[in-house]
């Protein structure tokens, strides 16, 4: 469901006798630039939904590569967290070198990741929602749980989804019924997570035979599920040494227990208030998504995209990177149900970029998943403070002018 945020004419420049191969879903071609598109010798489109793609329209495509090329001459290379297990079931088929289904799975799926950590760092209380149980003593089934996690707030979401969709907050014994007559509904497994009141942080990181080579750490405007109810997400980086300090230590012990392969890595975690203990959330084996990628450029000069797609092919064995004397943020606003009859651009004295997705006259719904972007706003400046403020003001400003507000 990504598009691409890579360069690939400066990829290919460094392995010029290879040839680039992109298996993508209509999302992710239809938003290709013309410049990435010519560097790959062949394109193909495959059908997809947000939880997985189509393996057998995949495996027919690679196996006729492996026919024609051979397995020792492939690799397979994803920055997509539903990718990744399809990347490897693929590599056990063909005989294709790289990571298995066992060393990926802790980065996909959110129950195998704390199973791992439960005696390493703290984690929210959590039950993996059973739909068997819940269709034989419904009531009694959804009393226990609440009893386990020690009542409301909960918050349910599916166990190897992207995108923060199909996520739920529950804040009463109604709510928790519609959200478990819902998940009967699907395939997917939900797990059901005590709810965290903090503050949420992102962490990522470039991984290099177990040496992190890069890490950063950014604080998010709201919980991503804040999202859906009207509000921006995004995040500018920290400068509270301590407090980073902190954050990496923790972040260190993830990547440790995990065994994380050569890859690029993005943690989430949140900083409970009352208890100040920091609390593990999830890890994807991919870069930041959303505009974090183009904050680390403007930050550091390096695309942590390309980056990753060059250690998985080991092209490189360290990153160097040389701080700027920027700091840089972003936040996307989400759709809001209407008539579009304005965007207002704010009006910010600081240098920034202001992103539209959407026009007037567009007939928006609420916003379902992460994607639902109405606009974006990267912005940057030499004063972390000034920074700062202008995070502050615009995660709390809304650019849509709807028709009978």
């Amino acid at each position: 469901m990504i598009y691409v945020k890579s360069d690939f004419s400066k990829l290919k420049s460094l392995v010029k006798n290879s040839k680039f191969i992109l298996i993508g879903s209509p999302y992710c071609l239809d938003k290709l630039s013309k410049t990435n598109y010519i560097c790959f010798d062949h394109i193909h489109k495959i059908s997809r939904d947000f939880h997985e793609i189509n393996y057998n329209e995949v495996a027919h495509i690679v196996a006729q590569y492996v026919e024609k090329d051979g397995a020792e001459n492939i690799q397979l290379l994803t920055n997509e967290d539903s990718a990744h297990l399809t990347c490897a079931k693929l590599r056990g088929k063909y005989g294709i070198l790289g990571n298995n289904i066992e060393i990926l799975l802790p980065f996909v799926n959110k129950v195998e990741s704390k199973n791992k950590l439960s005696s390493i760092v703290k984690l929210p209380q959590f039950e993996m929602f059973d739909k068997i149980l819940y269709t034989k003593t419904k009531k009694e089934y959804l009393n226990t749980i609440l009893e386990q996690l020690d009542g409301f707030p909960l918050f349910a979401k599916p166990i190897d989804l992207v995108s923060s969709v199909e996520t739920y907050r529950m804040d009463d014994f109604c709510s928790l019924e519609q959200f478990a007559n819902h998940a009967l509904a699907h395939d997917y497994e939900f797990e059901i997570d005590e709810f965290i009141d903090g503050e949420l942080f992102h962490c990522d990181a470039m991984i290099i035979n177990g040496q992190v080579e890069f890490f950063m750490i950014g604080k998010c405007s709201f919980a991503l599920a804040r999202f859906f109810e009207g509000k921006p997400v995004g995040s500018i980086p920290i400068v509270d040494k301590e407090l980073f300090t902190k954050i990496e230590n923790f972040s260190k012990e993830i990547f440790k227990t995990l065994n994380c392969p050569n890859g690029a890595y993005h943690l989430e975690l949140f900083l409970q208030e009352k208890t100040q203990e920091l609390v593990f959330l999830e890890i994807a084996a991919r870069t930041g998504g959303a505009l974090i990628t183009n904050v680390y450029e403007k930050v550091f000069g390096i695309n942590i995209e390309e980056t990753n797609y060059l250690i998985q092919m080991g092209l490189i064995n360290k990153v160097t990177i040389t701080k700027k004397n920027i700091y840089a943020g972003f936040l996307n606003f989400p759709y809001i149900e209407g008539i579009i009859q304005k965007i207002n651009k704010p009006n910010i004295a600081i240098n920034h970029e202001f992103i539209e997705f959407s026009q007037p006259g567009d007939q928006l719904f609420q916003a379902q998943n992460l994607l639902d972007i109405s606009c974006s706003i990267i912005f940057w400046d030499e004063d972390y403070n000034i920074v700062s403020q202008h995070f502050d003001y615009l995660k709390n400003y809304q650019p849509l002018e709807l028709y009978n507000e």
